[in-house]
């Protein structure tokens, strides 16, 4: 079944929009869940979460694209199952590695997830990221939006780990430059 399809489902409050939802980025979200929750469980919840925020959302939004919409409604139930089981001082490693690569752009004057908020730098970012070719938006949004590992990026692109670490290297002082052009830090 095709995403329009779907949508319509949606829309005439067909509870098989669910169902067909689930069966076709079932595991698109199930990756996105894990990744920043590292649990079966609470990725069940979060997943479930996501799945009523759809149908609660779809009517009266009509998504462009469906898997898009899927990964930000996923990513944010994730998150917030996140912060309700943990405080930021108790990340696993791989989440706290992964904050804290990107933190030595971001000043310290705000915690990373307070600056994240403020809607100048998520713009000055947003432009940045347009600026990428396709190869490092990929890396980028894998790994600093979707929490995905270096190693499993390599892995799903078929690129090596040392590929993968050298283009965030150099995409982060990229980013550090535009930021600091927007004054911004």
């Amino acid at each position: 079944m095709d995403d329009n399809q779907i949508i319509e489902l949606f829309f005439r409050r067909d509870e098989q929009a669910i169902y067909e939802t689930e069966r076709k980025y079932m595991e698109m979200c199930c990756k996105i869940a894990f990744n920043i929750l590292n649990n079966n469980e609470d990725c069940n919840e979060a997943l479930n979460d996501t799945w009523l925020k759809v149908w609660n959302s779809i009517p009266p939004e009509k998504p462009k694209n469906l898997p898009a919409y899927l990964t930000v409604i996923v990513r944010n139930a994730s998150i917030d199952k996140y912060r309700k089981n943990m405080s930021i001082k108790q990340l696993d490693n791989d989440m706290k590695a992964t904050i804290e690569e990107i933190s030595d752009i971001i000043p310290d004057t705000l915690s990373v997830e307070k600056q994240l908020e403020n809607k100048e730098l998520i713009n000055c970012i947003n432009d940045f990221i347009e600026t990428l070719s396709k190869k490092q938006r990929i890396i980028f949004i894998r790994r600093y939006y979707y929490f995905y590992s270096i190693r499993d990026i390599a892995e799903e692109y078929g690129w090596s780990v040392s590929y993968i670490t050298v283009n965030l290297t150099r995409i982060k002082r990229r980013l550090k430059k535009h930021i600091e052009k927007e004054n911004l830090i």
